[in-house]
This record gives structure tokens, sequence and C-alpha cells, in this order.
């Protein structure tokens, strides 16, 4: 029972682990004592949230079927709130939109530099954004930091596909946002819709998982 809990916690899913190394493992584990007298040379505003309160918002995300991967951090800052005390509702989409490109481009890292730029540029086959539907589950206030996961949706179109996107509050520790954003794959050079390339399709299956739901 105690190495099932154990793998369960270390997102091991049910695979067992053997008694002798639920006791090495329990040692790799940093206690809550030690977090506090170890050092952290962030600046003082990025201390609000600890490294482990981050990692446990990616393993949430992830958890829930986004890819750990291309998770985009974004602050929350005075500015975005509106007279209603909060985050206004248009600043989630810019949050889904530098965490889209962000996730472009990581898509194309591992792709030759002329195909990442044309990714990223838009001056070959790429994709492009059709629509953008997002949910909003809870209000978000100052202070707050976001951690914006994405996955594609499966199975994809033949030349568009849907990227899901969730918004997690490390203040609030829950997703608090979600978003439906349908991309066009789009060749620049033509000015016109393509199917989605051999290069960018397999990018996306590797990171790509199925939703019960449409939003």
């Amino acid at each position: 029972m105690a190495s099932t809990s154990l793998a369960r916690t270390v997102g091991l899913g049910a695979r067992r682990i053997a008694p002798s190394s639920v006791h090495s493992t329990a040692r790799c584990f940093t206690t809550a004592s030690a977090l506090k007298n170890a050092q952290d040379d962030r600046p003082a505003s990025s201390q609000i949230f600890t490294p482990s309160d981050v990692q446990a918002g990616i393993a949430a995300l992830s958890a829930a079927g986004y890819d750990a991967s291309t998770v985009w951090e974004q602050r929350v800052v005075w500015g975005d709130h509106d007279q209603f005390q909060h985050v206004n509702n248009v600043h989630f989409v810019r949050w889904f939109e530098s965490a889209r490109m962000f996730f472009a481009s990581t898509l194309a890292k591992e792709f030759p530099e002329a195909r990442r730029q044309e990714i990223e540029r838009g001056t070959g086959k790429s994709f492009i954004l059709a629509g953008i539907n997002v949910r909003y589950r809870r209000p978000v206030v100052y202070p707050d930091t976001i951690l914006v996961g994405q996955a594609c949706e499966l199975p994809l179109g033949k030349d568009r596909f849907m990227l899901r996107g969730a918004a997690y509050s490390l203040a609030q520790k829950t997703i608090v946002a979600v978003s439906a954003q349908d991309c066009v794959t789009y060749d620049y050079t033509k000015l016109k819709k393509c199917d989605i390339p051999e290069d960018i399709k397999q990018a996306l299956e590797a990171r790509g998982s199925h939703f019960d739901k449409k939003l």
C-alpha cells in the first residue's frame, strides 16, 4: 500500500516501487525546513511562489492532459486589473497568444534552421489562428503568476488542428481558464490554406492529447 501511494505521488501511475527503493526515493524529497533555510537567489518578487509551487502547477497541467515541455509562465501585473478589480478578460487571450507562439517555437526547435524560421516567421508552411474560444472559471488578481499549458487535440484535421490551453494560477492552485484555439495550416508563399505538413504533423501528434470535452 505504501509503495502504491508513493507511486501516485511522484507520477509513476500504477507502476509499483520495491520497498527498498521507497526509502531511497523518500530521501530525495526536500523537507519543508530545508526549503525554508535554502538560499534562493531569485529577486524577492519571484519568491512569492516557490519552485515547488511551480512544479506542482506543471504537474497539475500535465495530469490534465497538457504538454509539460511547452508550459508558458506569465506574471500578472497591477495594470492588468479593470474597474471590477480583477484581471480583465482580454489579458487571458493575450496569455494564450504568448503561450501559442512559445508552443510553435518549441515545436520547431529540433527542425532544420531554415524550416524553423519558416514556422516562426510565417515565411513558408506554418499555421495561423482562425479563432479562439476562452472559458473563464475564476477571476484572477495581482499578485499572481499564471502557468499556461497547451496540447494539440487529437485526432488532427486535414488542414487544421485544435490547440487546447489551460491557465493555472499559482496563487489559487487551480486552473482558472481554458481555451480552444482553432489553428489552420497555411502556405505563406501561396497565401492559402494547405494540408498539415508532415514535419508539423509528427511534432503535433507527439504533443497531442485526447480531451473528453470540447471546452
